[in-house]
């Protein structure tokens, strides 16, 4: 299922329309198109009237989610899936970031510290370095020139792929969630950190919002799978304490909560210490 603009307010209500129609293995694809360059003049970021988040939309096609929608289309269907759904409904994103939580190094390679084992092939044989990355300079060669094995463990191939760590901005190494985002996608790093650093991932608030907002969910269900219980307990643990994300307006509460006030996510934690992360 793709996350776009027209759908992005929506998390719960997607969720549950796929899970009571008997989906129970689901994936959620952010949509982020990239405007070409010379399309955004300086690409200059302009400030939401209600939060004051910093908002690129000159940067992206209209079809593409804003960084705030999907964390809060995430903390949306988080919220009803972690009170009654664990064990019985798959979430690609929950399961990455519980095997991240557990210690276990994500399989996705949008998570990965590193990247480059997913080429891309065309019909006509050209091999590039990943689907995200289709263009001439990251074509490898061609299946009837060289053999695929040594296009993927060429040096141009690993190069790409140690690209994904060493090219992290500042802002992002000393992020507190990087063991679990590691930056994402190489593809969507177009925005500047605050401090005016190149190469932050456009979706690095939304991400940022969610993890901070399941921390304490993922140390609950990694203490259950450590003590050899179903993490499915959670669901007892937790039940009456998760204040569902559609019952939230999330620029009402970020307007009106102190820094050090209780999240209005329903965490538990400190709003500087939780969604606030994701205003930065």
């Amino acid at each position: 299922m793709v996350v776009y603009r027209h759908n992005g307010d929506h998390g719960r209500k997607v969720y549950t329309y796929l899970r009571d129609n008997g989906v129970r293995f689901m994936q959620f694809i952010p949509i982020v198109e990239q405007r070409g360059i010379g399309q955004h003049a300086e690409g200059n970021a302009t400030a939401d009237s209600t939060t004051g988040e910093k908002r690129w939309d000159d940067r992206v096609s209209s079809r593409s989610v804003r960084p705030e929608q999907l964390g809060w289309f995430l903390i949306e269907v988080f919220d009803e899936w972690i009170q009654r759904d664990v064990g019985q409904v798959f979430v690609q994103l929950f399961d990455q970031t519980f095997g991240a939580w557990l210690g276990h190094e994500p399989s996705l390679c949008v998570f990965r510290k590193q990247c480059g084992r997913a080429l891309a092939m065309e019909h006509n044989g050209d091999v590039y370095s990943c689907d995200h990355f289709v263009e001439s300079e990251y074509r490898l060669g061609n299946i009837q020139e060289l053999p695929l094995i040594e296009m993927a463990n060429s040096t141009r191939q690993r190069e790409f792929g140690v690209a994904k760590e060493s090219t992290l901005p500042q802002y992002c190494r000393d992020c507190e969630v990087r063991f679990v985002c590691n930056g994402e996608c190489p593809k969507n790093r177009f925005i500047e950190t605050p401090g005016g650093e190149a190469g932050l991932n456009y979706l690095c608030g939304g991400y940022r919002m969610f993890f901070n907002h399941v921390r304490p969910m993922m140390e609950l269900m990694v203490a259950e799978h450590r003590a050899g219980r179903h993490v499915s307990n959670v669901m007892h643990r937790l039940r009456g304490r998760v204040v569902p994300a559609a019952q939230r307006s999330p620029s009402a509460d970020a307007s009106s909560v102190g820094r050090n006030d209780p999240c209005p996510c329903g965490s538990g934690r400190k709003y500087k210490k939780c969604c606030a992360l994701g205003r930065d």
